[in-house]
């Protein structure tokens, strides 16, 4: 009969163990961890976005240019749009394609969008990587930052 009472103390240490190891594990996930630092690079005075910032956040000021780099390959018919914006705090001043440097039928350039913050407030900006004459459903891509524009 001295076994039982060694089989309950360890059965109780167990539980308390993984009791510990539970409560260990949703206080490391809870949210105790720094947030990520804000997406994007300054530089020049400009605060530059590319793909490995796509859904985070960040913010600007009033004037500064944000400039927005995405990997495209026209060749194959797809391209980078604006899919979503609000063009009172964010003024579109440009857009352009640069082939890739290599010169390899089939490689990817670079599509490059300019903005200009115009006034503060928040704002989703939303591209979608698809062909345009085939509507929506080619979307293969979606690359979204939230930007809170300053004054």
């Amino acid at each position: 009969m001295p076994a039982m009472p060694k089989f309950r103390s360890f059965t109780a240490r167990l539980i308390a163990l993984t009791l510990a190891a539970l409560l260990a594990t949703a206080c490391a996930t809870k949210g105790d961890s720094p947030p990520p630092p804000p997406a994007g690079v300054r530089e020049d005075g400009s605060l530059i976005l590319t793909r490995a910032d796509n859904n985070r956040s960040t913010e600007l000021r009033v004037g500064e240019r944000l400039i927005v780099r995405l990997p495209e390959n026209p060749t194959t018919g797809y391209t980078w749009a604006i899919d979503e914006t609000d063009s009172r705090l964010l003024a579109l001043d440009s857009t352009d394609y640069v082939p890739p440097e290599t010169g390899s039928i089939g490689a990817r350039g670079q599509r490059t969008f300019v903005f200009t913050a115009r006034q503060s407030g928040e704002v989703a900006l939303k591209f979608k990587y698809w062909r345009f004459w085939e509507g929506d459903a080619s979307v293969t891509e979606r690359f979204v930052v939230n930007l809170r524009v300053l004054p």
